[in-house]
This record gives structure tokens, C-alpha cells and sequence, in this order.
């Protein structure tokens, strides 16, 4: 009962000290939970996207792009004519794949009508339309098969920053017509003719991701990473930016006109043609170094993807949500019991703050490696916990200690008073009772008396000295009056001996000088006692031994024996006086109780069956005895 009763308190304790910091535990999940923590999870994906080294340039993609520029020439919206001979020319390179990244209200039609277009169809042209929202869809130019449409559409998060493509979706108005993107039809067009088997597939691992070969891509869910309850109905996935300046070619339509580019780098190419006007297409922020618009951004999305199938590139992934959960929890945790640790605040707060560090590097390196965990989250946690567990803990010490130091210096008074009470109890107040009960039966003359109040007024004088100096040397001796002291430091068995021959030399108890007596105190083996708790089986002997002088009237015989049986000790005092003449328990009897209990032993004090009284305190020798 005892152990389990311990078990509890220290669960009760581990409790304690552990429960504000897995308050603060919860507190960052429920804020993460609830999406105050989104917009810093976003601000660290991006800032690590931005801190990675460059990367070579992509030059499978080029783009032809109408800035401001071109488009003075050309003028706006671009006439279709212009348009379809710079496809023909572009053609001519014999490209892979070509992208329009131009919608058809950004075209001026011939004849109003479109036809220039289709009258000479470009098998490997994928052309654009938008499709969300339903109320503001722009078809594609007309003529073209599903297999040459994609569509452009983009969602930004909630700080207008892109950091997600659209891969697929059902028309919203059309709700059984399923479409790609430009982005996967530029990229199955380019793969398959590298290799017939890239094309695109469902998913192994999540049937309703898309997939090129063995590569697959992973979908953006709504939980995902950093993001809560995110609108991803249709496979999106995470951009994962090509650093660098200069990710990717760039040329002007005019350059294509002149003829000033080196063949080579458009032959087997995907060239992606758009405009890059900021007044027609705006800059969108995003991750990367520079200002990009949306003909970027459909770089970045095509090059990631064909890099991961092709290269071997990492595309960025993330975590099941009970993951990111326990990674925060165990920051969290592992904060507590850094807080509680018994470093100085000083090394605990340097700690904090290298393995904060530490932290965010591990995020870092995921992320280079293709994952984006919770670093914010688990950075609070550690944070909050660490310097808020190592400032609580400490005013917890503090104040345990404060409380300590003051149980202990009740104790060591406490201690300091049975001590003095037990020396006096059994050297003055013994004496005293003496007297009494020799006024009382009028056998004390006056000189008698005055005789015998001079040794008392000594006795209580030599207490007192006894226990200032004990104070000032902290010396281990019992006083036993009349200056008389006993080394505490000797062993069990001869202690009892100075105590049982101090005692029977009283003057003030003439009964023993009377009594036949039979002494014998058995060696004890080898046993570490503590001086208290010798002082205090000493303290027992000379009690029992006054109590035969003061009270066993009629007594003879006195019988005081040390005895060992097994791995229990023994003392017994026995007299043949008048027994137990009272069924009050005096301070003597009391004292002897605490004195077993601390050993964890036994006392008994009874009348014997024939005549006299036993005082019987029975202790173990391989127990630990508490003080």
C-alpha cells in the first residue's frame, strides 16, 4: 500500500510540473488549428524556398514572351495573324511541345471570326482557356481537340502569394467534362515523346493523384503542411520553385522574327508562349528571387514536374496530420523536461536558443530534401515552453526549497526538543520525582533535601552546558548527568553497557543498590545505526531501568538482556516488582513507541503472569530505519 501509495505521488508530482507546459502544448495546436499560425507557416516555406542555393537553368523550357515592348509593335489585343505566323516560325524549330499562354479575348481575330488558326492546325499546339469561376470562363479559340486544351487558372492563398498549381478539374458548368491543365498536357506531351511509357496514369499510393512513370505526384489536401481546411477538391500540388535568377530562357517575338536565336535551343524544346506585360498580366508574388507573372509560374510548374520524372528531382511533400501533431507534441515535451533540468537558467536559455537554431536548420534540410514539416509550431512550443518551463520551474524551486529549508529547520527544532526533553525527562524530572515521593512519605530530612536539590540545581546546569557545546562541536555523546557522557560513535552493545552501569549508579535511585541483577548484551553485527538512533535506543534503556528504581515496588530481581535472533535485536528489561500499578501511558512509555516505530520495530510494556513488569523493544537489522 505504501509503494503504491508513492507511485501515486510522484505521478501526482510528474503531473504537476508537466501540466503548463502541455497547456502551452495545446494552445499551439488549437492556434494551429485553427489557422493563426498559417500565414508564418507560409512566410517559412517561403523564406527556405528563397534561401536555397541556385540551381542550373532549365533549358528543356523556353519562353517567348510580349512585354511592353512587342506589344507596342504588335499592339494589343495581339492580331491573330501576327500570332499564328510567329507559332509557324517557332514550328520550324521543330519543338516538342508549344504552350499559348494567351487567352482568346487577348487575341484581335481576322474577320472577327478566328478562322486563320485552324485553317493550318500545329499538332503539337496546346492553347489556354479559363474555367473558375463559372461565371467568368473564357473558352479556348475554336477548332481544337480536348487533347490541345489546357487550362491557366491559378489560386493564390489567402496574402495573394501562389504557391500551389492546379492540375485538374470538372468543368464547373460542364460538371461531367473533366480538363487538364496546361501544365500536365505540356508535360505529357514532352515526356511521351521521350518515352511512350511517361504517359499520364492514376496514382498507386493515392489513386487520385496524378502520375508519370513511377513518379507520382502528391496532392495538396486540405490540411496539408501549413495550410487549414484549404479549398484543394481538384489535384493541386505544391510549387516547388527552381532557384536562381535565371531559371529559364527568355526571348521576345522579336528575336523569333530576325532569326537571332541558335536553333539548338528550341529543337525538342517546350516553348511556352505568353505575355509578360505587368499592366496586362500583373506580378504575382510568390517564393522565388524575382518578380514573376503567370508565363513564370507556368515555367516552374511544367520544369518541376518533368525534373522529379526525369531527374529525380524532389517535389515537396508533406506530412500526415498525426505526424506533424506528434512533432509538435514531442518539442513540446522534450521543452518541459529541458525547463525542469538542473542547469543553471544561464546554459538552460543558450540551450533554447542553439537548438531553436538547430531547429529550423532540420526544417531547412527537409525542405531541400523534399519535405515541408511544421517548424513554426514546433518552434513556438519549444520557445514558449523552454523559457517559460525554465522561469516557472525555477520560482517552483525557489519555493520548494524555501518551504524545504523551512520543514527542515521545524524538524531539526522539533528533533532539538525531543532531545532535550528526553535528557531531561530521564536525568532532572526522574530525580524530582524522586524527591517528591520521598518528601511525601517524610523519609527526606532537610538537610537530605537541601543535599539533594544542590545535585539537582547541578544536573540541570550541566544540561544545559552539555547541549551548548554539543551545538558548537556538533559532538555525538549522551549525556547522562553528573558530567558523565557517552561516545555515541561506539558500537550498539557497548553503549548499552555505559548507559545500563551509568544508570544503576544514581544516587538519587537508592532502590537499585537493592536489586540482584542479571546483565547480558549480545554483540550486534556490523550495522550502520544512525547517532539519533542510537541515542535514541539508549534513551529507552535508561528510561526502562529508571522506571524499575522508581516504580517496582517490592522488586528483587532485575533481569536486563541484548539479544539477537535471526535478524531482530531484542532489548528486554524485566523486574519481579508489584507490575503495571497504572494504565496511563507516561512520556517514557510514548517515547519508547516512537523509538520502534522509527526502527520499524516493536514495544510492548505488560504485567508478567507471576509478578512484575517487561519493557520489550524489538528491532530489525536490515531495515532502513528513517530518522
Amino acid at each position: 500500500m505504501q509503494k503504491v501509495w508513492s507511485r501515486l505521488q510522484e505521478t501526482v508530482s510528474l503531473g504537476r510540473w508537466a501540466f503548463p507546459g502541455m497547456v502551452v502544448v495545446g494552445l499551439v495546436i488549437a492556434a494551429r488549428l485553427a489557422g493563426s499560425l498559417q500565414s508564418l507557416e507560409w512566410l517559412a516555406l517561403d523564406s527556405y524556398l528563397r534561401l536555397r542555393p541556385a540551381e542550373p537553368d532549365d533549358d528543356r523550357i523556353v519562353l517567348v514572351g510580349f512585354d511592353s515592348a512587342a506589344l507596342k509593335q504588335t499592339g494589343y489585343p495581339i492580331p491573330e495573324t501576327q500570332l499564328t505566323a510567329l507559332l509557324a516560325q517557332l514550328q520550324a524549330y521543330k519543338p516538342a511541345v508549344i504552350g499559348l499562354h494567351i487567352l482568346p479575348n487577348q487575341i484581335a481575330l481576322a474577320d472577327g471570326v478566328g478562322r486563320l488558326m485552324p485553317r493550318r492546325p500545329l499538332r503539337n499546339l496546346i492553347v489556354s482557356e479559363q474555367i473558375l469561376p463559372a461565371a467568368n470562363q473564357i473558352p479556348p479559340p475554336s477548332g481544337f481537340a480536348a487533347q490541345q486544351i489546357g487550362f491557366i487558372d491559378i489560386i493564390p492563398d489567402g496574402d495573394d502569394h501562389l504557391r500551389r498549381a492546379i492540375l485538374g478539374t470538372y468543368d464547373p458548368i460542364k460538371s461531367q467534362t473533366y480538363k487538364l491543365s496546361l501544365t500536365i498536357q505540356l508535360v505529357e506531351k514532352y515526356l511521351v515523346s521521350q518515352n511512350n511509357s511517361l504517359a499520364l496514369t492514376n496514382g498507386i499510393r493515392d489513386p487520385k493523384a496524378m502520375r508519370f512513370g513511377t513518379t507520382e505526384l502528391p496532392r495538396l489536401l486540405p490540411n496539408s503542411g501549413g495550410y487549414v481546411n484549404a479549398s484543394t477538391g481538384n489535384p493541386q500540388i505544391l510549387l516547388n520553385f527552381r532557384s536562381g535568377p535565371h531559371p529559364f530562357r527568355v526571348l521576345s517575338p522579336n528575336d523569333i522574327k530576325t532569326g537571332h536565336v541558335d536553333p539548338n535551343w528550341l529543337r525538342d524544346r517546350i516553348i511556352i508562349v505568353g505575355i509578360t506585360d505587368p499592366t496586362i498580366r500583373p506580378i504575382i508574388p510568390t517564393a522565388t528571387d524575382y518578380d514573376t507573372n503567370s508565363l513564370d509560374i507556368q515555367a516552374h510548374a511544367v520544369s518541376q514536374i518533368i525534373s522529379a520524372v526525369l531527374d529525380g528531382r524532389s517535389l515537396l511533400n508533406t506530412w500526415p496530420d498525426a505526424w506533424e501533431y506528434l512533432w509538435i507534441m514531442v518539442w513540446g515535451s522534450v521543452a518541459v523536461i529541458w525547463g525542469r533540468s538542473k542547469l543553471s537558467p544561464q546554459k538552460k536559455l543558450m540551450g533554447i536558443a542553439i537548438i531553436q537554431i538547430g531547429l529550423m536548420g532540420v526544417g531547412y534540410w527537409l525542405l531541400i530534401s523534399g519535405w515541408w514539416i511544421p517548424v513554426i509550431p514546433a518552434a513556438l512550443v519549444w520557445l514558449l515552453n523552454g523559457i517559460g518551463c525554465t522561469a516557472f520551474y525555477k520560482y517552483d524551486w525557489v519555493l520548494r526549497s524555501r518551504l524545504k529549508e523551512n520543514q527542515r529547520v521545524i524538524e531539526e527544532r522539533q528533533h532539538t526538543i525531543e532531545q532535550t526533553f528526553d535528557v531531561i525527562h530521564n536525568g532532572p524530572l526522574q530525580t524530582l520525582a524522586n524527591l517528591l515521593r520521598q518528601i511525601r512519605d517524610g523519609n527526606l530530612s532537610q538537610a537530605q533535601l537541601l543535599a539533594a536539590l544542590e545535585n539537582l540545581n547541578r544536573d540541570i546546569r550541566g544540561i544545559g552546558e552539555h547541549l551548548k557545546q554539543e551545538t558548537l562541536t556538533q559532538e555525538d555523546s549522551l549525556y547522562l548527568g553528573n558530567d558523565l557522557k557517552v561516545d555515541l560513535k561506539l558500537p550498539v552493545h557497548e553503549l548499552f553497557f555505559e548507559v545500563y552501569n551509568i544508570t544503576l549508579e544514581r544516587p538519587d535511585i537508592p532502590r537499585f543498590a537493592t536489586l540482584k541483577i542479571a546483565c547480558y548484551f549480545e554483540p550486534i553485527e556490523p550495522l550502520s545505526l544512525h547517532v539519533d538512533h542510537k541515542r535514541n535506543l539508549c534513551r529507552f534503556l535508561e528510561e526502562a531501568l529508571c522506571n524499575v528504581g522508581k516504580h517496582a515496588n517490592g522488586a528483587t530481581h532485575l533481569s536486563v538482556t541484548g539479544t539477537q535472533t535471526d535478524t531482530w535485536y531484542t532489548l528486554q528489561i524485566k523486574d519481579n516488582g508489584s507490575g503495571i500499578q497504572s494504565t496511563v501511558e507516561g512520556e517514557g512509555t510514548k517515547h519508547a513507541r516512537k523509538v520502534a516505530a522509527r526502527l520499524g520495530g516493536k514495544f510492548q510494556r505488560s504485567s508478567l503472569p507471576a509478578k512484575g513488569t517487561l519493557c520489550e523493544l524489538t528491532f530489525p537489522l536490515t531495515k532502513s530505519w528513517r530518522l
